[in-house]
Order: C-alpha cells, then structure tokens, then sequence
C-alpha cells in the first residue's frame, strides 16, 4: 500500500487524494510479492500440492536449505582427517536423517541435494495424506486446525509441523475426536460402552 501511495504522490512531493473505498478493496487484493515478471511458476506450484497457506514457509525452506549446503561446504574446506570435522559431519548427517530430510546419512554430497520440497514432505497434514489418515491434503489441514491430530500425549493444531522419524510413529486421533469414532464405527472396533452412548 505505501508502494501504491508512492505512485499518487505529484511532482512536488505532496499527497493527492485519499483513496475511496472501492479502490481501498481493490488495493487489499493486489499481491505485491506476486509479479508477473519473477518466475515463481514453480514456487506457486509446491504451494499448491502440498497446500502451503503462509508464502513465508517455502522461502524458509529455501533458506534453510542453501544454509545447510553453506554448512556442508564449511566442512568440506576442512582436512578430511581432522577429528572435529568427522565429528561435526556425523551430527549433521545424524540430524538430516532424524529429521527426514536424506534417505540415509552417508555422506556430505547429501546435503547439497535437498530440496525445499523435503521440508514439504515432513509436514505434518502431507504425513496424514501418506500415513493414511486422510485422503486430500485440504481435508488433512483442516482436520489438523479442528484439533482432531495427537503425537504422543499433545494434541497438536499447526498443520506446518515439522514431523520427524520418530514423531511419525506416534501420529494418532486424538481422544474424544469424532472422526476417531466414525473410523471405529467404520470398522466394527467399537466396544460396548461407547455404543451404548457412553
């Protein structure tokens, strides 16, 4: 918007008419991060598959990873046979792989490799899609946001949860979750004290 109030200002400096309230309307639906000219062809299309709802997101995981690959070549810059380096190197590897990010922790040419879509796929609504819980991805992030989702003994409603190895065997309904009934109901696991209303 002060981009837009720019562009009215005159020659001299000074601010030309306050803008009505239509054009104010009009002026909320103008992305400006958005431009024709960027190619964020690719960008707009992860957002979409792995229905990402905050911009911020994917170029956190941009960040991240050329941080990483920054990290990696820091390493590599070392002797190969000092000690602090094959120590650092083996808690990088152990932590990419705890986080689901590499398929195995071998060496440092795995770092360079990871995508932003790596973060995507660790998120907690695209676990439920491929854990089964759900079958779309809009239906796994509202189902999320509803409360309806605990790891452990948390219920959790951040559907860009990162989920790590660990976490994704503790993935569960939550207690006291109507989907969580339906899906009992479903399969005929309901035990006699809930189906008398209890």
């Amino acid at each position: 918007q002060e981009f837009f109030l720019c562009v009215l200002q005159g020659p001299t400096g000074s601010a030309m008419r306050q803008l009505k309230h239509h054009e104010q309307k009009l002026l909320k639906k103008v992305n400006f991060k958005d431009w024709k000219s960027t190619n964020n062809v690719r960008d707009a299309a992860v957002m979409r598959k792995y229905f990402i709802q905050d911009d911020d997101d994917l170029e956190k995981y941009n960040r991240m990873c050329s941080r990483i690959a920054a990290l990696a070549n820091k390493l590599r810059d070392m002797p190969a046979t000092d000690a602090d380096r094959i120590k650092m190197t083996e808690c990088l590897l152990d932590k990419l792989y705890d986080m689901g990010l590499v398929p195995q922790s071998k060496s440092l040419e795995e770092c360079h490799k990871i995508p932003p879509t790596a973060f995507c796929r660790r998120r907690l609504a695209v676990m439920l899609v491929n854990l089964k819980f759900c079958q779309f991805m809009k239906q796994a992030v509202e189902t999320v946001e509803h409360g309806h989702i605990r790891i452990g003994p948390d219920v959790v409603t951040n559907p860009a949860l990162h989920i790590t190895r660990q976490q994704e065997d503790l993935i569960e309904w939550a207690e006291g979750s109507k989907i969580k009934a339906e899906v009992k109901r479903f399969n005929n696991q309901m035990d006699d004290f809930h189906l008398l209303g209890n």
